[in-house]
């Protein structure tokens, strides 16, 4: 099922599941709620043995706003 980045972190915590795989790799908790983050939508697939974690809407960061630490003369 796909869910929103709050949802997905909300359902990554809660689980019960040792075994959390991010792509096909086993991955720890934490790591796949950094995953999370960088998608809009996950899609995750629980089964009796494990979660999936996948991303499908990722975000795209914009550099054109960001501050340059050399453009800044103090």
């Amino acid at each position: 099922m796909h869910l929103s980045t709050p949802k997905a972190l909300r359902k990554i915590i809660t689980t019960n599941h040792k075994r959390i795989l991010v792509d096909g790799q086993q991955t720890s908790p934490l790591q796949a709620m950094s995953v999370a983050f960088n998608y809009h939508k996950i899609h995750i697939e629980e089964t009796s043995t494990c979660l999936r974690v996948a991303g499908v809407d990722p975000v795209i960061r914009n550099d054109k706003f960001l501050i340059k630490k050399q453009a800044l003369n103090y």
